[in-house]
């Protein structure tokens, strides 16, 4: 798969017709490269770690010391979806799929979805409150035949109910990421891409979601399509955004709310990676390219820092964390504490052993059958995990991607929800594989 985004435009007309031969079933392997894309710390336990891979989810409950695996299957997804990740107060941890808000509040090992307003909702990003993570928001891009459904759902009490902020936003935005401003928390933006054109768009809001206003991008962005890299811990008037486009990808800035922007730097490779320091002093960006460039927030002149292939950033007080190419870097998961400059390795493929949980809990049950041959592809060694195998079966060397057993994915197989027509299953699935990879801009 090249690294290069393609245009949009043309992408949809073209997955609408190859969908249903192109994505794999629930029953399928995802065949895909394993990879850690999106990494967020617990706003109340550092220790308390969850990574996004393209093998499912995992948790640490000591800093990356240890960590246990969550089959896509139990989490309520399958195929190639990357779900948007949150962790609350609590410790619970929020998943945002096609298939509706997954939530667990016992670490992962039992996992149900969010009621209404998000039942049966294409939950495409969340957002976890800086400082109280007891609330956090969440967007919806719910496929509807000629538009989409997007509102914005907002918990007060760790993701245990849900309800609707304020009113809908046009149903001709696909929206795509959300944040909220930390330092107003009735300020809220919203990227996304609008009608026939697809043209890229913020939807901002400063009550709460009761008013949205609308900005587009200039001439010049036309083509690209946005994401909320982050919001300034002080100010809710600065706002970052990166622009993924045909041929280069952006980083874009605003200090007037997100009613004008300046570009401040620019890569034709893809720029997955965006972090703030805790206290909002120095940026960092990352690509898989181009490794690892850190700036002042007050010049935002880039300099690079690392060579790392990063693919995501997380900047908490612990340090600055990266998911990178173990291939390359020799480690998934990173930590520095030289603001990029070094990293040392604190995950890589085959340290992982299946989420410990109680005999008759939903993951363990779920993950049973999947653990096997992801453990052979990753090169696990299941005797470190307390699990005495066959040779048969632990040593395997076909390098066969592992075959999950979740259920859901973007197929054409796939029950529509309700309310879902199939035109807008597979539009919403269309954009899902378009643009879904690109959203771990950031962790939070």
């Amino acid at each position: 798969m090249p690294m290069r985004a393609r245009r949009l435009v043309s992408f949809i007309g073209a997955a609408l017709a190859a969908l249903c031969f192109l994505a794999p079933t629930s029953s399928q392997a995802n065949g895909r490269f394993p990879l850690a894309d999106q990494l967020v710390v617990d706003p109340q336990d550092p220790s308390h770690i969850v990574l996004r891979t393209t093998y499912g989810i995992l948790d640490s409950s000591d800093a990356g010391g240890t960590w246990g695996w969550i089959c896509e299957g139990a989490i309520g997804y399958g195929g190639t979806q990357d779900p948007a990740i949150g962790v609350l107060a609590d410790g619970s941890v929020l998943a945002g799929i096609f298939e509706g808000l997954s939530v667990t509040h016992d670490r992962g090992c039992s996992w149900a979805f969010a009621g209404a307003p998000l039942e049966s909702e294409y939950v495409i990003d969340v957002s976890v409150h800086r400082d109280e993570p007891s609330r956090a928001v969440a967007i919806t891009s719910t496929g509807m035949g000629t538009g989409f459904h997007v509102i914005l759902a907002e918990t007060n009490d760790n993701g245990v109910t849900w309800t609707q902020a304020g009113t809908s936003i046009t149903s001709d935005m696909i929206a795509l990421t959300v944040d909220v401003a930390p330092s107003n928390t009735d300020r809220v933006y919203v990227s996304g891409i609008v009608g026939k054109v697809y043209a890229p768009a913020i939807e901002r809001t400063n009550d709460r979601g009761k008013t949205w206003t609308r900005t587009f991008f200039d001439a010049a962005y036309a083509k690209d399509v946005p994401y909320i890299a982050g919001v300034d811990p002080t100010n809710p008037d600065r706002v970052y955004v990166r622009l993924s486009g045909t041929d280069t990808d952006r980083l874009l800035v605003s200090d007037d709310g997100a009613q004008t922007f300046t570009e401040v730097f620019s890569t034709a490779s893809d720029l997955l990676g965006f972090a703030l320091s805790p206290d909002g002093s120095r940026v960092v960006i990352g690509s898989p390219v181009d490794g690892i460039h850190s700036a002042s927030v007050v010049d935002l002149a880039f300099q690079k820092v690392s060579s790392v292939q990063s693919r995501c950033l997380t900047w908490t007080n612990a340090g600055l964390y990266t998911c990178a190419n173990e291939f390359v870097d020799k480690f998934t998961v990173g930590l520095s504490t030289d603001e990029g400059k070094t990293f040392s390795g604190i995950y890589k493929l085959a340290e992982i052993c299946p989420l410990a949980c109680p005999s008759g809990a939903a993951t363990k049950t779920e993950c049973e059958a999947s653990w096997p041959p992801l453990a052979a592809t990753l090169g696990v060694d299941q005797s470190a995990c307390g699990i005495v195998t066959s040779s048969s079966s632990s040593s395997s060397s076909s390098g066969t991607p592992p075959e999950y057993r979740g259920t859901g994915g973007c197929t054409c197989g796939i029950a529509t929800s309700p309310g879902q027509t199939a035109a807008g299953l597979l539009a919403a699935c269309s954009v899902l594989v378009a643009l879904g990879r690109k959203r771990s801009r950031r962790g939070r």
